[in-house]
């Protein structure tokens, strides 16, 4: 298999590469077609990579199509689902797998932008200034024992084991 060049898998598309359309509950939503995510796989793959149906269930007017998909190696899975109204049936399969394929491409990191930025991960946490022991706290006592007030847990868990009383 070639080098994935992942820049480029996970580069934001262009403005004009986005679609919208209305989803179910009234919201838009933005995507991008099928033909871009594969001709973006195949750029940034060297055309190689590859996709095999695992399922087709249709069910009360939807076709669910799973779908796994094979980069460098690595496989990913994914669901596309399309509704059925009442036209061909064989549009409503290629439609709930176009759908998968472009699930699977966003678990390699196919415009994941679209998805806002909930998978970003947050600013870290500003340091914690240093704490100091107040003045009357327990220093050790340098002779072994347990350590200025350290006392050992009464209960010790083992494997699997329901937690024991220590004797």
């Amino acid at each position: 298999m070639s080098e994935i060049d992942y820049d480029l898998l996970t580069r934001p598309f262009p403005r004009e590469a986005i679609r919208q359309r209305k989803g179910a509950n009234g919201n838009y939503i933005n995507y991008v077609e099928a033909h871009t995510v594969i001709r973006r796989l195949i750029e940034a793959t060297g055309n190689d990579f590859s996709f095999r149906v695992l399922g087709i269930d249709i069910q009360d007017g939807l076709v669910m199509a799973t779908v796994e998909l094979e980069l460098a190696g690595s496989k990913r899975q994914h669901v596309g689902t399309q509704r059925m109204n009442g036209g061909n049936d064989d549009d409503c399969v290629k439609a709930a797998i176009s759908d998968a394929i472009k699930k699977c491409a966003t678990l390699f990191g196919v415009a994941l932008e679209l998805y806002g930025t909930d998978y970003q991960p947050a600013p870290a946490p500003a340091p914690r200034p240093a704490q100091t022991a107040p003045q009357n706290a327990p220093q050790g006592n340098n002779g072994g024992g347990n350590g200025g007030g350290y006392r050992r847990p009464n209960q010790v868990r083992t494997g699997f084991r329901p937690l024991q009383s220590q004797a």
